[in-house]
């Protein structure tokens, strides 16, 4: 069982009442190529959160060019040439300062944009996107994400989800996957070092773990995450995580790994977090209602697992809970900053 200390119970207990009180949007970065899976790590934010206090941003919207024209002038997205991101810039601008924004909206159906939609600032604004991390947006933002699938998931993921959701030719979309990658090495990978968390997502390795034969299996869409953060200035409560002893002695129950060292990463300190296989969803409701006692708000569980019927969860479904945590703990420190200058004004 999850337990507290009475001071744990205090400053969790505060810190719904005092989201309400950020006097400016707190704004997160998410990041990555396109189909990298930003959607699905910000999700976990907005699980707990909820929609009521939250607003997500896509970049797309801020293409020069619409899908027609990009096939007729061979300008790729990727180029930040092609963006009006100085005119995005303006509108984070807005929002930073609590004032409403025109945003541009781009429709992946029919390859064109959308009539813009005025926006309200919201405590918590995400922008998902290919530069969302670019210089000129890292003041406005208070927590930078980037999504680092492998280059084989990446083009699975973005294969499925074209074709299926958006009705891209199998043919014409690989050659665009390949004319991409040059494009993405110059112009949005570079964007990690500036990240305060890296999701780097590989094909399951647990094989690799077995002595000879490896006698369980795991569901085809389980990966392995590394989970590259910097740690938080002020960490909430501890989190306590339990791992049922008799699950770990059982050649019945799937294989999991879960690790976790200090290291560099692009001369900063971080916390280096390896996880893979299959996890108990007991131990991850568990979580979640320690989250949930933080926060004072009731996650939404219907999504958190898609392999319920086994009573397994991903390590994608556990890491966005690992983003969610690592989120609040930023909140709480603006919290923080801002009560301490509130503090400083007053004397």
């Amino acid at each position: 069982m999850i337990t507290f200390m009475n001071q744990d119970i205090v400053s969790c207990s505060l810190l719904q009442s005092r989201l309400i009180k950020l006097q400016t949007p707190f704004i997160i970065g998410i990041a990555g190529d396109s189909g990298s899976g930003k959607t699905v790590f910000s999700d976990g934010i907005r699980r707990i959160l909820g929609p009521d206090i939250i607003h997500t941003i896509t970049m797309d919207g801020y293409h020069k060019e619409n899908r027609e024209q990009r096939a007729l002038s061979g300008r790729l997205p990727l180029d930040p040439e092609a963006n009006k991101l100085e005119l995005l810039q303006k509108h984070l601008s807005l929002l930073k300062n609590n004032q409403s924004a025109e945003i541009f909206q781009y429709n992946h159906i029919t390859g064109d944009f959308d009539p813009p939609k005025m926006v309200k600032p919201a405590p918590i604004i995400i922008v998902e996107g290919l530069h969302a991390l670019y210089p000129e947006f890292l003041d406005l933002l208070d927590l930078k994400i980037f999504v680092d699938p492998c280059r084989e998931i990446k083009w699975k993921w973005k294969f499925a989800r074209d074709m299926a959701k958006r009705g891209h030719r199998a043919e014409k979309l690989e050659k665009e996957m390949l004319a991409r990658e040059a494009a993405y090495k110059r112009w949005i990978d570079f964007q990690k070092i500036n990240s305060d968390i890296v999701i780097k997502i590989f094909n399951t390795r647990m094989q690799q773990f077995a002595r000879y034969d490896f006698i369980n299996s795991l569901p085809q869409e389980f990966y392995k995450v590394e989970l590259i953060m910097k740690p938080s200035p002020v960490q909430l409560p501890s989190l306590k995580f339990p791992f049922d002893l008799s699950d770990i002695m059982s050649i019945e129950k799937p294989p999991f790994l879960f690790a976790a060292t200090s290291c560099r990463y692009w001369a900063q300190s971080v916390v280096d977090i390896h996880i893979d296989g299959a996890f108990s969803k007991d131990s991850i409701s568990e979580l979640e209602t320690r989250i949930t006692d933080c926060t004072a708000i009731k996650i939404n569980r219907q999504t958190i697992s898609k392999k319920k019927e086994n009573g397994i969860v991903s390590s994608t479904e556990l890491t966005q809970l690992l983003v969610a945590w690592r989120f609040l703990e930023a909140v709480n420190y603006q919290l923080i900053l801002k009560e301490q200058n509130k503090g400083k004004k007053a004397v």
